[in-house]
């Protein structure tokens, strides 16, 4: 009799534990305590619980056993896992620990957690609950007898980790995580058991069974640090046991050596010792080596030193809040290891950072190089040439000329053979920044020369896409761009001028007018662009009449008719006449000229990847067009107008969507085939929505966000991919809005606010985001007016107030 003194009896309890070591089983700390206080041989297996027929036994825990049984009736025959309490085990607190470990499971539906079938009580008034039966290994077996590499052990650890993060989002944490509670099936798939000792993280309830730690309910080899002093848990012991569970899978070996199989012995040394490192526990004998396996023959402690080491070690910390905050971190610096990205656990030095850098990019690190060495022997040529000048003005010239081809080879040569590449955007911005100060100073000598001059106003047409092209992989620097935009259209208007009857020289100066108009969308100088494609398509008048039947050029020609209703947003007195809905009608007219000369086009050539791209972009131009018209006449309270609007909006969407589609069949993996992709699942989730058919729209945004997410992760520098994250977010908050689930639609939309404050942060010229970002704070007023949050909603308000007059 302890006389209510929970401390002795704790100390008892772990030194009769300590006493219970059996020699037939594998390891003593494998179990927990009331295994060992139990007689397990005195239970008989029995033929029928409830309307359950027991085929054996399949195991035995820390309360219960654990049956093969069948049920059977006229239509189905199910196979599940039995789990029922132990006779002996039958005290009010167990019966409502077993209770509870029912109420948990039937709360959880997850493909990694085993499912929760039925429950109920036996003829001797025993509780019991039937599972999902899971055929499968113990995942320390299963990853032995499959020889997993340690790429492989870590993706299915990361599977086991999304169950637990699942668990933890329910608010339920394991507190009994090993690997004999996670089966893996035949087809890999990890399986999730045994919540017996969980608990709900609900911090209204009283943890009276918090004693079930407290008092052994845990196995001591892969219990924390809180766990064996008795203290509260939170979701970091589960992290905890989660390490051990990976060190072993890794290692084949427990993060800490005992001398015997004492749990005294095991529990001071969680407390008190730190664990080894990974690398220096690993054992070859224990990973399998296949000769038809290179990577598992190369397989030693080097794969574990550095990050894995570092990650494990982290997990293991004592000090809870010195672990990951959560199991979805600590499964995120494992896809970081496996992605070949620096990881968390690791000191972000600007060495480590560059050597990871390197692994993952040696083919766009060595262009780079090439890039540099080119641009220096480029520089040496032209010093020698300066020197060398005055003796041989024909050899000036060669060198001259060689000069101007390495320019050539550096921007579009090197350049293109990079360009479409994933992760290629920093060897690009380096070529940038060279190749820019040798375009300059050829340009001030190619006054007299219209080839050079057309050479030169390409490349710095190629450098302006580079820095800041609309919609396309960008480095974002907007200003940069409209410098090097500008700078090709002053050297062909001097060419046009000085040349009147160079075609190519025209053709060229009308790409550098589009391009430049383009990205004056971005600044907000919407008169001056008006002006800018006028002047094209003048100039495009006059070249097409020498070749009428050119594709390219009937391809520029729609191209200008698009750009044109871009940039004409009608005058101040139009717009107030219609309120504010003229703009739109006037784009819509331009973007309408364009149509039939696109479709014709396409009628003559379905193949044709130019060709398919332009018509979806005339078909998801008209179709932005309608949905604008739509959302302007709801605006103002014309229902049907915008009924009649938004079906359009949605046909023509769907048009540029099967255009979309054509182009992955002809260009699957290039930039601007994933660029086009992302803005027709834009458009086909925003028209879906405004028509109300939110499962279709949801569905859409939802590929949308999985797709630049992809594009990110494979170019963290491309700002571009950031802009349409945002805008990918903005869909969500706009979808949301539409079916009234407004918080839902302010927490996207607050996430799209920060990613274009981010933006704009690093690029200050970009009008277009700073505009988005004062209608993001308007949205945010009206959004959290409907919540009634007065005080966000007066925030937002005030923000937006702000942001206006700093524009004006």
């Amino acid at each position: 009799k302890f006389n209510g003194n929970k401390d002795l009896r704790l100390e008892v309890e772990k030194m009769l534990a300590a006493d219970a070591e059996d020699a037939d089983e594998n390891d003593a700390l494998e179990k927990n305590a009331f295994q060992h206080f139990t007689n397990e041989n005195e239970q008989k297996i029995p033929e029928q619980i409830g309307g359950y027929k027991i085929i054996k036994e399949i195991g035995r825990g820390g309360m219960g056993n654990v049956y093969e049984s069948v049920r059977e009736t006229e239509n189905f025959t199910q196979k599940v896992a039995l789990k029922v309490i132990k006779r002996g085990m039958d005290t009010d607190a167990i019966l409502s620990r077993f209770r509870f470990e029912q109420q948990i499971l039937s709360s959880l539906e997850h493909p990694n957690i085993a499912r929760f079938l039925d429950g109920g009580m036996t003829a001797d008034n025993l509780p019991f609950y039937a599972m999902e039966y899971v055929e499968g290994e113990f995942i320390d077996d299963y990853c032995e007898k499959q020889n997993l590499s340690i790429k492989d052990r870590l993706k299915l650890f990361r599977k086991v980790c999304d169950a637990v993060q699942f668990a933890h989002q329910n608010l339920v944490i394991h507190r009994d995580l090993k690997p004999k509670n996670i089966l893996v099936t035949e087809n890999g798939t990890p399986k999730l058991l045994d919540f017996g000792i969980g608990k709900i993280l609900n911090p209204e309830s009283v943890d009276e069974i918090g004693t079930a730690t407290k008092y052994g309910m845990m196995t001591p080899a892969y219990a924390s640090p809180e766990q064996v002093r008795g203290e509260r848990i939170g979701t970091t012991s589960d992290v905890y046991s989660l390490g051990v569970i990976l060190f072993e899978l890794l290692t084949g070996k427990k993060p800490y050596k005992t001398e015997t199989n004492s749990q005294v012995e095991l529990q001071k040394a969680i407390l008190e010792t730190e664990p080894t490192k990974p690398s220096l526990a690993v054992s070859s004998e224990r990973l399998a080596v296949s000769s038809e396996n290179s990577e598992l023959q190369t397989l030693n402690s080097k794969l574990m030193k550095g990050d894995l080491d570092n990650i494990i070690l982290k997990s293991l910390r004592k000090n809870p809040h010195r672990r990951y905050s959560s199991v979805q971190e600590f499964s995120e610096d494992i896809r970081r290891h496996l992605k070949g990205l620096p990881v968390y656990a690791r000191p972000l030095t600007l060495k480590y950072r560059a050597t990871k850098f390197f692994q993952r990019n040696k083919i766009y690190v060595f262009a780079s190089l090439l890039i540099f060495l080119s641009l220096l022997t480029g520089i040496t040529v032209a010093i020698w040439q300066a020197h060398e000048a005055g003796k041989s003005e024909q050899l000036a010239q060669k060198r001259f000329e060689d000069v101007r081809q390495l320019a050539n080879n550096v921007v579009f040569k090197y350049h293109d053979a990079i360009a479409n590449l994933p992760g290629s955007t920093e060897a690009r911005k380096m070529l940038v920044t060279d190749a820019l100060k040798y375009l300059d100073n050829l340009a001030k000598n190619s006054a007299d020369n219209p080839e050079l001059q057309k050479e030169l106003a390409r490349a710095y047409l190629k450098m302006g896409d580079v820095q800041g092209k609309m919609y396309a992989a960008n480095i974002g620097n907007t200003k940069g761009a409209a410098e090097s935009y500008k700078k090709a259209v002053g050297l062909m208007e001097s060419a046009v001028e000085n040349y009147p009857k160079d075609i190519q020289a025209k053709e060229v100066l009308i790409k550098a007018y589009n391009d430049y108009a383009f990205l004056l969308l971005r600044t907000g100088s919407l008169n001056s662009t008006k002006e800018i494609v006028q002047k094209a398509l003048n100039l495009h008048e006059q070249v097409i009449k020498t070749e009428p039947n050119n594709d390219e050029r009937k391809i520029q020609l729609i191209e200008l008719f698009v750009r044109l209703g871009d940039v004409d947003v009608g005058s101040a007195e139009e717009n107030e006449k219609a309120n504010g809905e003229q703009n739109f009608k006037i784009r819509l007219a331009h973007h309408l000229k364009a149509l039939p000369l696109a479709e014709k086009l396409y009628e003559s050539d379905k193949n044709d990847y130019e060709i398919v791209r332009t018509l979806a972009r005339v078909y998801q131009r008209i179709g932005t067009d309608y949905h604008w018209i739509g959302e302007q006449a709801e605006r103002y309270g014309q229902n049907e107008k915008a009924a009649k609007a938004f079906p359009q909006a949605l046909e023509l969407h769907s048009k540029c969507f099967e255009m979309v589609q054509k182009m992955l069949e002809i260009k699957p993996e290039n930039n601007v085939t994933q660029r086009y992709l992302s803005v027709a699942l834009i458009n086909m989730a925003l028209s879906f929505s405004t028509n109300g058919q939110f499962e279709k729209s949801l569905e859409m945004a939802d590929k949308n966000l999985e797709l630049v997410n992809k594009n990110l992760a494979s170019d963290k520098s491309n700002k571009k991919a950031k802009f349409d994250i945002s805008l990918a977010y903005g869909v969500f908050s706009d979808i949301y809005f539409r079916q009234k689930e407004y918080r839902k639609s302010a927490e996207h939309k607050l996430k799209t606010l920060e990613l274009d404050k981010e933006i704009y942060n690093a690029d200050n010229q970009n009008q277009e985001v700073f505009i988005r970002i004062y209608e993001h704070h308007k949205k945010l007023g009206k959004i959290y007016s409907l919540l009634g949050d007065k005080a966000k909603a007066d925030f937002h308000k005030k923000e937006f107030e702000r942001l206006v007059k700093e524009i004006k």
